[in-house]
């Protein structure tokens, strides 16, 4: 065993059958359609989805649009039995306040990591919303550490159903900014400390000029300055040491790479030279025009850069939606300067990025006869060619609120008052009204048996389908 296979997946809507206290899944209920066996339809195509990642299965899984810990425990339990795996575990499920109850969680192979930690770290909005869920696992291989950040920022969607991106821009930002300072928490050092370094870490000697003047951190004449370069270096060991945690960030960020949520706050990058060591850092720094910050400010205000791992597949997306027609690259991979670099004994196979689509496209469930490129009123049900590169959706039978048996009953006894009716000669006007009245129920039920559903106008049968999102895929090496 020398990799860790990585995929996470937005699992489009995994509700319960029970109806949360908290959660408005008022869709999700077995009066409107979506009961155990519904549910656990969904859960067996998603275990097939997630197992298809990898020819064994991954090794750690991210999963967003989940509502809580039994269904996380329904999924590893079957994915242990479908992968003839027994090492599947949950992280420690942690519920959010998010206003549908849809929450992010971890599965991991007990056989590779030691679980640390988790806690789930909530945004603060006027409204509740997702949470970000950290947990910190060690490597049994060789005992390195390994910080994982589950995400699933607020969503783009408008009052009217449409992608209004620069209306909902700001609550993605505040996410980022936030899990940018849970990323800083691991990679630096606290505060109090910070305050104390001393205001030169590097070349000492040659700058101290620019701080001597009224400065209590100069060094001083007197004072071994080779022993103040030593314990300087060792300082600087310390800081990059830190610096170069192993870290992933994965989720549904519901932004691309490039737009400001991304880039600005959460200052993911795909400049690989831009995640530098702090020697450099400082030097660097010093060089800007105009710059009289000492390295202590530097260290305090430096934002690290983070490596998106995703660029390379643009224009590719993992979810399409509908009213745009287009792919969207929502799911993504981020990770930190030690990650990228293999420079904790862990190494983020970059060519192993992938999109996985095998077998979950609409294209590669559908017949061809279900997409056409000239929709009209008649073969509304037809999806456009453009479409099979997208994802299939579960699209559940979706019930109508009435009492299905009640129906039936009474069709039955329509029908026997329309044989004695018949029988007995009545006036033509009862009987047609009779028959009317039996016609219209026996198609109404015919409709329900036919459709077996909410979705009649949709090619896809109902409860089919895995998620309106694809999985994404990577592999860490392990050194």
């Amino acid at each position: 065993m020398n990799s860790i296979k990585v995929c996470f997946w937005n699992l489009q809507n995994l509700f319960d059958t029970t109806l949360s206290d908290l959660a408005l899944d008022f869709d999700y209920t077995p009066a409107n359609g979506w009961d155990e066996t519904v549910r656990d339809i969904k859960i067996d195509n998603l275990v097939k989805g997630i197992s298809s990642t990898f020819s064994s299965g991954p090794d750690l899984i991210g999963m967003c649009e989940i509502e809580n810990e039994y269904l996380a425990q329904e999924i590893a339990t079957k994915l242990n039995r479908n992968l003839n795996r027994s090492d599947y575990s949950v992280a420690k499920y942690k519920d959010s306040p998010d206003i549908r109850g849809i929450d992010t969680c971890l599965i991991y192979s007990n056989s590779i990591f030691e679980f640390i930690e988790s806690k789930s770290y909530n945004i603060d909005l006027r409204y509740p919303t997702r949470d970000i869920f950290y947990v910190k696992l060690k490597v049994l291989y060789n005992n390195s550490n390994l910080y994982v950040f589950v995400n699933h920022w607020p969503s783009r969607r408008g009052k009217d159903g449409f992608t209004e991106s620069d209306e909902t821009e700001f609550a993605r930002s505040l996410v980022a900014e936030n899990c940018g300072k849970l990323v800083d928490d691991i990679i630096k050092i606290p505060k109090e400390e910070s305050h104390r370094l001393p205001k030169c870490l590097i070349d000492c000697p040659e700058y101290e000029s620019n701080f001597k003047s009224n400065d209590q951190d100069a060094i001083s004449d007197n004072l071994d300055k080779e022993k103040i370069i030593k314990q300087n270096e060792n300082l600087l060991k310390r800081l990059d040491d830190q610096w170069n945690e192993n870290i992933i960030l994965m989720g549904d960020f519901n932004d691309e790479p490039y737009n400001k949520s991304t880039v600005k706050f959460l200052n993911a990058t795909p400049n690989l030279d831009l995640l530098r060591d702090w020697r450099t850092i400082f030097q660097l720094k010093r060089k800007d025009w105009g710059n009289t910050k000492s390295d202590r400010e530097i260290y305090l205000e430096e934002k690290p850069y983070l490596y998106n791992c995703m660029w390379k597949l643009i224009p590719d997306g993992t979810h399409y939606f509908y009213k745009t027609n287009s792919l969207f690259l929502f799911d993504q991979f981020i990770v930190s300067r030690g990650l990228l670099k293999n420079l904790k004994h862990l190494k983020i196979d970059l060519d192993s990025i992938k999109i996985h689509k095998n077998c979950l496209s609409l294209g590669s469930n559908l017949l061809e006869e279900d997409f056409s490129d000239n929709v009209n009123y008649k073969n509304k049900k037809k999806l456009h060619s453009y479409q099979k590169l997208g994802p299939m959706g579960f699209r559940f039978s979706k019930t109508k609120i009435f009492d299905l048996n009640k129906d039936v009953k009474e069709k039955k006894e329509l029908e026997i008052i329309l044989q004695e009716a018949l029988q007995l000669n009545l006036n033509e006007n009862i009987t047609k009204l009779i028959k009317d009245k039996l016609k219209g129920l026996t198609e109404r039920l015919d409709k329900i048996q036919k459709d077996k559903g909410y979705y009649s106008n949709f090619v896809q049968d109902p409860n089919t389908g895995f998620s309106d999102h694809f999985p994404i895929k990577c592999i860490i090496e392990i050194n």
